[in-house]
């Protein structure tokens, strides 16, 4: 086995573990255990019912149907992943019935956990997720794992940025059909415009607080910057085109989102991804002529993202802690700490649909993203001597405003901050701190072998003039 598809097996079964952990949890949190005799729990789980699928509860089969084909297709790489034929049809054949058994036992165990829903359709859709998830692997795992080697040899950072870019696309189109209860029903979507949920209007359905609307239209607008920097950087669009193409996309999921029920259908969203995509394309912009005018910028200019993440780090507080009501009665405090620090991780993202989890964490890992990213641009305008601990520095500094934030959140009742928000914030941080670095350092090297043969060709020349 070469080195390659040694790191690719060892990736897959890091994966796969990780995801069958994130299964467990997702299916048990908030874990508030009740005790039950096993008579009746088993007694339970034979008079389980099969419930009636409507409009509502559709997102839940189908999320759970989801939530097994990652599962399946992970440990079909790890353990099948280089080997024959032979091994993977036995790992198909062993795979199959493992996850109806594994479906199974965790509907068992939700018994003892009564706020989650036991129930036939359940075990049907994580079935056939399983089994999904094992066809998808026989269709397309040799290429999966062949894509996977290749990212250890995208040296470029065109190439990285492209891949990047359709990496991010796939993750906003997922965030785009959550909470998953689809429709292709004409009937459904005229109820869904009778309803109020397809708005023409441009912020014709903004919040009547101005903060919190301008937190709706920023948030909004973030999530399609990553997507056109990527495009851009990849070198061969001008701003102009990452922009319609960014836009085209975001018309595009807009469509789609009339054939998902409960979301809103909106034109405000076309404008915010308007004004998203114009951002990622003039930051790609100056990141890309960035060498070009390296030697030309200005004494001041090295303070110039220290400056804007100073900016940054207000504006989050200003996001975060608005409106502002804090309490800072003993009392209140201490109870606040003591449910903030004994409430399961994840719990707040539980009560309510899987949009509205997956909306918070996007929330919190965005708006930090750019702070890591500033951080970054600062560490890289630093001599080599210094960037190490500068780098230590920026994550600590991230680390902190996450801490702060969380902090000052507690002391407000109305907000419900969660342990992992600290996780999900640094994480956000790190992620565009690391991008970052490794786009301009790719950049850097790039262009190393450029400066080295015009320094040998000026030498050759003393050389010959000495001569």
């Amino acid at each position: 086995m070469s080195r390659n598809e040694s790191n690719s097996r060892s990736l897959l079964w890091l994966a796969a573990l990780a995801y069958t952990a994130f299964v467990i949890y997702g299916s048990l949190v908030p874990l508030e255990f009740r005790a039950l005799s096993w008579d009746e729990a088993v007694a339970r789980f034979g008079a389980m019912p099969f419930l009636k699928l409507g409009i509502g509860s559709r997102a839940d089969w189908v999320a759970n149907l989801l939530l097994f084909i990652p599962l399946t297709f992970l440990w079909m790489g790890a353990l099948a992943a280089g080997a024959g034929r032979a091994r993977t049809v036995l790992m198909t054949l062993m795979l199959i019935p493992a996850a109806t058994a594994w479906s199974l036992g965790i509907e068992f165990t939700q018994l003892f956990f009564p706020q989650r829903t036991v129930s036939q359709n359940d075990i049907f859709a994580e079935t056939l997720g399983g089994l999904v998830g094992v066809l998808v692997w026989w269709g397309t795992g040799r290429r999966f794992v062949e894509w996977l080697q290749s990212w250890q040899h995208i040296h470029a950072r065109a190439a990285l940025a492209e891949r990047l870019a359709w990496v991010y696309l796939a993750g906003v189109l997922v965030y785009n059909v959550l909470p998953l209860d689809l429709t292709i029903s004409l009937v459904e979507v005229f109820h869904k415009w009778r309803d109020g949920k397809v708005n023409l209007i441009p912020f014709g359905r903004l919040p009547d607080d101005a903060a919190y609307a301008l937190y709706e239209i920023a948030t909004d607008a973030l999530i399609w910057t990553p997507l056109a920097l990527m495009w851009r950087l990849d070198g061969t669009r001008n701003a102009w085109r990452v922009w319609g193409m960014t836009l085209a996309t975001a018309a595009v999921l807009e469509v789609m989102q009339l054939f998902v029920y409960s979301r809103v259908s909106d034109v405000t969203d076309l404008f915010t991804a308007a004004a998203g995509a114009a951002l990622g394309g003039w930051v790609g912009s100056r990141l890309a002529t960035r060498e070009a005018s390296a030697g030309q910028a200005p004494p001041w200019a090295m303070w110039l993202p220290f400056t804007l993440t100073a900016g940054w780090v207000a504006a989050l507080l200003f996001v975060f802690w608005f409106p502002f009501d804090f309490r800072t009665d003993g009392a209140f405090l201490r109870e606040r700490l003591h449910n903030f620090l004994t409430r399961m991780p994840f719990e707040a993202y539980y009560f309510g649909t899987e949009f509205r989890a997956a909306t918070e964490v996007l929330h919190k890992v965005l708006f930090f993203i750019p702070l890591g990213a500033l951080l970054a641009w600062f560490v890289s305008r630093l001599r080599w001597t210094w960037r190490g601990f500068g780098t230590f520095l920026s994550l600590v500094l991230i680390a902190v405003t996450s801490v702060g934030i969380v902090v000052g959140r507690l002391a407000q009742p109305d907000k419900n901050p969660d342990i992992m928000d600290i996780v999900l914030q640094w994480l956000g941080g790190l992620l565009g701190f690391v991008m970052i670095r490794i786009i301009l350092s790719r950049k850097v090297r790039a262009a190393q072998p450029r400066k080295h043969m015009v320094s040998r060709h000026r030498t050759m020349n003393r050389i010959k003039d000495h001569a």
